[in-house]
């Protein structure tokens, strides 16, 4: 094996040649520094036998499968986790004239710059990353031919740190809002069939609708958590419901128990009196629908804000206000009425530093305090 780094000009050429290439690779980089790193691990994989998709001939790669049929076998034959199944349907769909061997380190790296373009959140990034390298590591194991040179999954050789926004890039904004008491009787004039006088008629609120406002807002449930509640979940005894958590490590459910309010529990009373199944009408219980139901809830919060001229407002920041809601909550003797470790327990989160990250409190809240 033969390895060699030279300037090109201003730029770096890297050559190398190896007894498993059908021919020297050659690359060039912006410095010799990042010629030089890759080359050594260009090295250590094809020392142990494995060949970047990249390095293979041409015509192997022309006749690789399409990812999109791989996604739908691995589905079948394989046991991926719930939380991978809506997003590997979404890759399913998003990548179909893409085949095994267009997948390259050049591939995914012009892809997950592309998802940074979309301002997606680093968690979101290497989900789809992630769930994606999992296909071809069980379609790699699947097919190997014994003898063969084993090909490298070119989405294992991502960096650390390749979802995170530097600082030239588009990065994540803090949501330090905190909506007003003149903006939230405007949402809900808006709800109660309230028409603006610049508009030729009302927003359509369906009582569905409205209610499924009033629980995120007066819980601070995630969308999917909401949206997914069954009526059996709501303990009217109690008045608690018994939350199937979002965010549990690779999908698993992350149960919690989430109080209600007197005002909201009387609300929901009524609203789940002779209903069975489903609480809200939103989805059609199926993992496909996941998304969409996600997508066409978000969009109809945004269509919501924007009549009732918040439109800066989104879906998520609902669950920021419950969260300062809950912070803020005191009973008649003016004690608070739960601790930091009980609310994190009631939004769902194991990371205590959370709670500071949502709490954003108004400065008229503490100036009041101070007053009285």
């Amino acid at each position: 094996m033969a390895i060699s780094v030279q300037r090109r000009g201003e730029r770096f050429q890297l050559r190398v040649i190896h007894s498993l290439l059908p021919k020297p690779y050659f690359s060039t980089f912006d410095d010799e520094e990042s010629a030089d790193k890759y080359g050594a691990q260009l090295q250590g994989l094809l020392d142990k036998g494995v060949v970047p998709t990249g390095l293979l001939a041409q015509k192997r790669t022309n006749t690789t499968p399409l990812v999109d049929e791989v996604i739908r076998t691995y589905l079948r034959r394989a046991t991926p986790a719930p939380s991978d199944i809506a997003v590997l349907n979404m890759l399913a769909t998003d990548l179909k004239e893409l085949r095994v061997g267009g997948v390259t380190f050049k591939w995914i790296e012009d892809y997950v710059k592309g998802l940074k373009e979309r301002k997606l959140a680093p968690g979101t990034i290497r989900k789809r990353v992630e769930s994606l390298a999992r296909v071809l590591d069980w379609h790699r194991n699947d097919t190997h031919v014994p003898g063969e040179p084993v090909v490298a999954n070119p989405l294992r050789m991502l960096p650390r740190g390749y979802s995170t926004y530097c600082d030239a890039e588009v990065v994540d904004e803090a949501r330090d809002f905190r909506l007003s008491e003149v903006q939230a009787r405007a949402v809900r004039a808006v709800l109660n069939g309230v028409k603006r006088d610049d508009r030729e008629r009302a927003w359509p609120a369906e009582p569905a609708f409205v209610m499924f406002y009033e629980l995120i807002f007066g819980t601070g449930l995630r969308l999917r958590e909401a949206y997914k509640l069954r009526v059996d979940q709501y303990d009217t005894k109690r008045g608690v419901l018994n939350v199937e958590g979002s965010k549990g490590h690779r999908g698993k459910l992350k149960p919690r128990v989430v109080p209600l309010r007197p005002e909201l529990r009387k609300q929901l009373t009524a609203w789940c009196k002779d209903k069975v199944g489903l609480m809200f009408p939103f989805w059609d219980g199926t993992l496909e629908d996941l998304d969409r139901c996600t997508s066409r809830l978000s969009a109809r919060f945004s269509t919501l804000f924007d009549y009732a001229g918040v439109e800066h407002l989104t879906e998520h920041d609902m669950r920021h206000e419950a969260a300062c809601g809950w912070v803020m909550l005191q009973n008649t003797k003016g004690q608070w009425v739960f601790n930091d470790t009980e609310i994190c327990r009631i939004m769902g989160w194991s990371d205590p530093r959370m709670m500071l990250r949502y709490a954003s409190l108004r400065g008229e809240d503490l100036a009041d305090r101070l007053a009285a």
